[in-house]
């Protein structure tokens, strides 16, 4: 086996119909290997029609309790919802995960809801994620796990990071003083080993500084660096690349950031790196083959693990 793999995984499959198009461009075109399903998005059934064209395109779940409205009604998760019925914004949803102020039962049951409504229209789930990483809060780790157990899923973005762009500083990849960089890595690493380690995973996602993020000639250089010194073991490179949409772009806060990313996706000297530095392209699916398992017996295991 290759000792050095890839997953590169595009979020936000399904939020318009420009960003749905650039992942299945660059898919096709370039070295995309996965992508995650929103499914409360205005393009989530576009999407879905659009995924037969490529059969070979990892597809996962991106768990959103952050924008938009939830799949099931907002009576029935109140306290994820706002007073129009959508999603609390995600600096408030935070707020609210930090706090324990949102009811598990409820939010285990969105998180379901929208598996489900994946699984229904076909979609064989390879892993799952979350819109703005929510599900790596503390009041959302359970239900995170019960979900997915629940449903089958059993592959999930790694909680750890890793950065090789730049000279390694303590405390990785994360934002803030030294003090908090070390406490975040800790606790990211303490989630995969603990909570989520029934869970297949990539050894950790690569993640780049916001500083890096928001700079689309930064950002590029940390792409090319990290494949030219891309080390043993199995990785994620998540991405949001896409193609502009009017009526959409316009309010987007990272749309030039998608127009830059899915240019790099589809770059031949982003397919030659890969290749020069043997790096294998795989899915979630090569992490494991495991089957599905009924839903009762995903339960049983649930509670026999929290117990």
């Amino acid at each position: 086996m290759n000792d050095k793999r890839l997953i590169v995984n595009a979020d936000d499959l399904g939020m318009s119909r420009g960003i749905t198009d650039g992942i299945l461009i660059a898919h096709r075109y370039g070295v995309l290997t996965s992508a995650s399903l929103m499914v409360n998005m205005p393009a989530s059934e576009y999407a879905i029609e659009r995924l037969a064209s490529a059969p070979r395109l990892g597809i996962g779940i991106h768990l959103n309790i952050c924008q938009g409205a939830p799949v099931l009604p907002a009576h029935a998760v109140p306290s994820l919802v706002n007073a129009t019925g959508d999603f609390h914004a995600p600096r408030e949803m935070l707020r609210l995960l930090w706090r324990w102020q949102v009811d598990l039962e409820e939010l285990e049951s969105e998180f379901r809801a929208q598996i489900r409504w994946a699984k229904i229209r076909g979609v064989e789930i390879s892993h799952a994620d979350s819109h703005h990483h929510m599900h790596i809060y503390p009041a959302a780790l359970l239900p995170f796990a019960r979900a997915l157990a629940a449903e089958g899923v059993f592959r999930a973005r790694a909680s750890r990071c890793v950065q090789w762009a730049e000279k390694a500083a303590p405390g990785g990849p994360h934002e803030g003083g030294m003090a908090r960089r070390l406490i975040v890595q800790a606790y990211r690493a303490s989630l995969q080993f603990t909570i989520f380690r029934k869970l297949e995973s990539p050894d950790r996602r690569i993640s780049f500084l916001s500083r890096g993020r928001r700079n689309p000639r930064e950002l590029e250089r940390a792409w090319r660096k990290t494949l030219e010194r891309f080390r043993r073991g199995t990785f994620e490179l998540a991405c949001h690349p896409g193609l502009p949409e009017p009526g959409f772009s316009e309010t987007d806060t990272i749309a030039r950031q998608r127009e830059y990313e899915f240019r790099w996706l589809t770059d031949h000297e982003f397919r030659a790196a890969v290749e020069r530095n043997g790096i294998q392209l795989i899915t979630y699916r090569d992490l494991c083959e495991r089957q599905p398992v009924r839903q009762s017996a995903a339960q049983a295991v649930v509670e026999r693990r929290l117990s």
